[in-house]
């Protein structure tokens, strides 16, 4: 009987206990950064000038303000490098890398110059974005067929950019 007793009172105490607790709840905030999205528009066209197609492998370089050099550029004219604004979160780190491209007997590789370094360079990596964060590119022009690309009639060619955050 001393057993069942003791017995019953614990588990008088145990259901008491559990009636005692205290139930809580509350709310807690989880931080954020909003980051928009990495993005590029083009400010400037890029000109190449006047290019003559007379031999297989002539190039035409367009470097640092526009000049042009190689036996595939026509004239003495500069050119005219392209412009492109990247956009995004400032203080955010990204990377560049520019892909060349073929058509009409003709390749272009382009080359950039970030923010009117004289660096040529095909890629950056680590690129802080700044507040006016202007790409400036330039490149090199390869006739591959001749006869091709002075029959194509071409006035453009592509070109491939991409930028992504780290």
């Amino acid at each position: 009987m001393k057993n069942s007793i003791k017995k019953a009172a614990i588990a008088a105490s145990m259901i008491s206990g559990l009636g005692i607790g205290l139930a809580q709840a509350d709310t807690f905030q989880a931080l954020l950064n909003i980051i928009q999205p990495i993005g590029l528009s083009q400010n400037v066209q890029m000109d190449l000038g006047d290019i003559v197609a007379a031999s297989d492998a002539d190039t035409c370089v367009m470097a640092a303000g526009g000049v042009r050099t190689g036996p595939a550029c026509f004239g003495t004219a500069a050119g005219t490098l392209g412009v492109l604004d990247v956009t995004g979160t400032l203080g955010e780190v990204f990377d560049i890398t520019l892909a060349p491209s073929s058509s009409n007997g003709m390749t272009f590789a382009p080359s950039l110059l970030d923010n009117g370094d004289l660096t040529a360079t095909t890629s950056l990596t680590g690129v802080t974005l700044q507040t006016a964060h202007d790409l400036t590119l330039g490149g090199t022009l390869t006739i591959d067929t001749a006869t091709t690309a002075a029959a194509s009639g071409a006035t453009s060619i592509d070109y491939d950019v991409s930028v992504a955050y780290q």
